[in-house]
């Protein structure tokens, strides 16, 4: 499958360079090619030290007992170059440059690298590296001049490591009476590290997706559905499954039970999202809710939702919101008895049971104020108030075993400077 993308990818580039000789000779330059960039230089402060928040779930630092204060939680950079090849098919360059999962480090990325063709002005095809429309703001999440708030809300957000797909998508669009409905379908793949409770993991997903928007006036309304297929691998997870094997051969009870619900391998995934967004009149709403759901123990299913409200004052505009993160059908593993096998594969093979165990669920509220500078400018600052149950750590990251075990309430102080060019 990867390797029939990359082949049909690189007879893409092929025929754009063709095309472009062809095109480039009656166009003017200015005309082709538009430059554009975005960017955030944010600050973030917690009054929790015993732990990480982070702003997205490919993050394996954050702001609390690694920095404090952070100034990469949120900071980001991206540049993107569209060139029109002929009126009907462009190609798209974008650049990003933000914490990922590597400790602190930023390194830079394409989050876009596509062309795509307008068959006419309702239908389109595209081919390449395009963004995941995974949730309301997929395709301007990075972009923090877009959005009202420092960040997109994390108790939702962080339900899906899937940023962006390497395959094809299609969309199209119409009126219906007075009504925008745009309608689009893809399917790819993404390779992709992650810190999670098991430790530093690398996920493949083979992802088919499917959205609608409905647009009317200042209101704004999309669902959206996912189905990917997930590995998991690292080297501790290959010790793992060796060692339940030996369980399993030594015939030891809940063994070969507990194996089969640690499916780690082709995993079926089904993620739903729903989001309205209204601006207009000074008033602005945003409000989403999603659901992520594996066919297996080894990952956890959680559902996050959020209210966003604000008002918009001239160029001032306060917002607060409210959200919730769920674990619904938390596992539960029967007693089982590792003393047949080696201690440090029994220890490793309790271990990551557990982490499969933990509780996911938190709570939050949060309140700020942004101000539009002119010039493509916004300044914000931003205060979140998490509330976390005691034995989980909701997904805070290098957490301590008091966090974990208590019950906490953590504050956020973020300010952040936006801007696009």
């Amino acid at each position: 499958m990867k390797r029939r993308l990359l082949v049909i990818f690189a007879l893409g580039l092929f025929a754009m360079g063709v095309l472009c000789r062809l095109a480039y000779a009656d166009m003017d330059l200015e005309e082709r090619v538009r430059i554009s960039g975005f960017g955030t230089v944010a600050f973030a402060l917690s009054d929790d030290q015993d732990s990480d928040y982070r702003a997205n779930i490919e993050q394996s630092t954050g702001v609390g007992s690694s920095n404090n204060p952070d100034g990469g939680l949120d900071s980001i950079f991206g540049a993107q170059v569209d060139v029109a090849i002929t009126s009907k098919l462009t190609a798209t360059a974008q650049i990003i440059s933000r914490r990922l999962s590597d400790y602190n480090s930023t390194q830079p990325y394409f989050e876009w690298a596509n062309l795509k063709y307008d068959v006419n002005e309702q239908l389109y095809l595209r081919a390449g590296r395009f963004v995941a429309p995974t949730f309301l703001v997929s395709e301007s999440r990075m972009v923090g001049y877009a959005q009202p708030a420092v960040r997109p809300v994390a108790e939702v957000y962080l339900l899906s490591p899937i940023s962006y797909m390497n395959g094809f998508d299609t969309g199209y669009k119409f009126l219906w009476g007075d009504s925008l409905v745009k309608l689009r379908a893809g399917f790819g793949s993404l390779n992709q590290e992650i810190n999670q409770v098991n430790g530093t993991l690398d996920f493949t997903f083979d992802i088919k997706s499917f959205d609608a928007t409905f647009e009317k006036g200042g209101s704004k309304f999309r669902i959206g559905y996912q189905n990917f297929k997930m590995d998991v691998k690292n080297d501790a997870l290959e010790l793992y499954d060796v060692a339940m094997d030996m369980l399993e051969a030594n015939g030891v009870a809940n063994a070969a039970l507990i194996h089969d619900r640690m499916q780690r391998l082709d995993v079926p995934t089904d993620f739903i999202s729903i989001g309205y967004m209204y601006d207009e009149g000074g008033l602005f709403v945003q409000t989403e809710y999603a659901r992520r759901e594996f066919d297996s123990d080894f990952a956890q299913s959680l559902d996050g939702v959020y209210f966003l409200g604000g008002y918009h004052f001239g160029n001032v505009s306060p917002y607060f919101s409210v959200s919730k993160l769920i674990h619904r059908n938390q596992a539960k593993f029967p007693d089982l008895d590792t003393s047949s096998i080696d201690p440090g594969l029994g220890g490793l093979v309790s271990a990551v049971n557990a982490g499969s165990e933990f509780l996911i669920e938190r709570d939050a509220v949060g309140a700020g104020v942004r101000w539009d500078i002119s010039g493509g400018y916004a300044l914000k600052a931003q205060w979140d108030y998490v509330m976390k149950p005691k034995n989980t750590a909701a997904e805070f990251v290098n957490y301590t075993p008091e966090f974990f075990a208590q019950s906490r309430d953590i504050n956020i102080i973020s300010v952040a400077l936006d801007f696009i060019f």
